[in-house]
């Protein structure tokens, strides 16, 4: 049985190289992974940036805590696993304080040299 407890808000920061061959698949696969995030997954916020000329995109996800972050790789698992298909994680960061499954899924699927993970201090966000 999990005993861990949520640790307030994450926001993750996700540095992706493309294939520049399969630029337009991996937009497509990103836009349909959003929308249906929008429609069925947890995040308080998505937002998506690409850097055409270096082949880079940047996604930006704020959580409210580490059950959000659970539940969105349950019912996201196949968009993830398209938008994959065309790209590789260069770099992740983690702000905030995610539980130990949470930090654990994230080095296994990412990579403990390419993950870092900062403590938040303080804040606040309003959505809606």
């Amino acid at each position: 049985m999990e005993t861990e407890q949520p640790e307030g808000a994450i926001l993750l920061r996700n540095t992706m190289a493309y294939d520049r061959e399969h630029a337009d698949e991996f937009e497509q696969a990103i836009r349909n992974a959003v929308l249906f995030a929008e429609k069925n997954a947890p995040q308080l916020m998505v937002q998506v940036f690409i850097d055409h000329e270096k082949s880079l995109c940047y996604s930006f996800q704020l959580y409210a805590d580490s059950e959000a972050i659970l539940r969105h790789w349950e019912v996201s698992d196949p968009h993830i696993t398209e938008v994959m298909k065309y790209c590789v994680v260069k770099s992740m960061e983690v702000y905030g304080s995610p539980s130990e499954s949470v930090r654990n899924g994230i080095l296994q699927s990412v990579g403990s040299d390419k993950v870092t993970f900062t403590p938040g201090l303080v804040g606040y966000y309003h959505l809606g």
